[in-house]
């Protein structure tokens, strides 16, 4: 948050007793726009992930990173500007971003151990030291960072995800959960017109025990009604068991304005193998095909940090799922 509106009071009235304010006196003053924000970031986390989330506010990327780890695992630091020396001041100089413990050890030898201690520092020493990294720490120990947040691009999946407030076996609370996860991702996926060709789910049993699904179709769609209907048929190989959390998840993402492939290639197959849009047309042993040759084609699924990792897809009792390890 760094532009001056960001941090304009919108209300006099005191902050929540889970917000850490670096503020000399103590004092919460009133909340501003960059608080609001991270307070809508930490609910929405909370809402979808279904897991806590530390939050920092600064003027700055460097400093906000910091602020985040400041009062983990489910805190808010806010750094108004202005106050971001006195903040950093007192912390180790580990707290400063990009510095590892190697380097750490480095600056103690040279009797740097805080960051208020990097932000005395003579930058010409620093820079002999470490190069151009040693004026980065003296201008991030100071509280100075310009770079600017940059998107990384378009995503490569689209996903929701939602906890129950306890483990649950109700099948219909679950069809129920995942029903509107589907719409939900579906809805965002048609915001953003990107067309999909995967569709899967995630369900998490009891302790932490993670499942994920998934079919991969012949082509990319954009179809809100198939994305409820693939989830809820991966999601009826979990009936009977208790469920912590479920996930919806539509990947293999195109953003080409171009037509959907379901005419012939998937539509004209799966519709007419299944004859309705219910789900448990088609073969007589209940196997719902999700491609023109009737067979799945799902082999990977994309890591969070965009790489692919290609399985061999285990034999299952259905086509089109296969065991992976991670979700998101």
């Amino acid at each position: 948050m760094t532009g001056v509106t960001s941090w304009a009071t919108v209300d006099g009235g005191a902050t929540d007793g889970d917000t850490e304010t670096a503020e000399p006196d103590g004092g919460t003053g009133g909340r501003t726009l960059a608080e609001g924000s991270a307070r809508h970031v930490r609910q929405r986390i909370e809402r979808e992930a279904g897991v806590p989330a530390s939050v920092g506010v600064a003027p700055n990327m460097a400093t906000a990173k910091v602020a985040s780890d400041h009062d983990k695992p489910d805190g808010l630091t806010v750094v108004p500007p202005g106050e971001v020396a006195d903040f950093l001041a007192p912390l180790p100089v580990s707290a400063i971003h990009g510095v590892g413990p190697v380097t750490a050890g480095d600056l103690a030898e040279m009797g740097i151990e805080t960051a208020g201690d990097l932000a005395a520092a003579d930058p010409a020493a620093l820079e002999a030291r470490f190069g151009s990294r040693g004026r980065e720490f003296h201008d991030r120990a100071n509280g100075r960072d310009d770079r600017e947040v940059t998107p990384t691009g378009r995503p490569k999946s689209l996903s929701r995800e939602s906890a129950f407030a306890d483990a649950t076996d109700d099948e219909e609370a679950k069809r129920e959960k995942a029903r509107a996860l589907a719409a939900d991702v579906a809805e965002r996926a048609r915001s953003r017109e990107a067309l999909y060709r995967t569709i899967g789910v995630k369900v998490v049993c009891p302790p932490f025990d993670v499942n994920t699904r998934a079919d991969s179709l012949s082509g990319p769609v954009d179809d809100p009604e198939l994305v409820e209907e693939v989830a809820l048929d991966l999601l009826r190989e979990f009936e009977g068991e208790p469920v912590r959390k479920l996930g919806v998840r539509v990947s293999k993402l195109s953003f080409a304005a171009a037509e959907q492939s379901t005419l012939g290639g998937y539509e004209g197959a799966e519709r007419e193998a299944r004859g309705t849009a219910g789900v448990h047309g088609g073969d007589a042993d209940g196997v719902v095909h999700r491609s023109a040759d009737g067979a799945a084609t799902l082999d990977e699924w994309a890591d969070e940090d965009g790489r692919e990792r290609e399985r061999e897809r285990p034999e299952r009792r259905r086509d089109g799922q296969v065991d992976l390890d991670d979700f998101a």
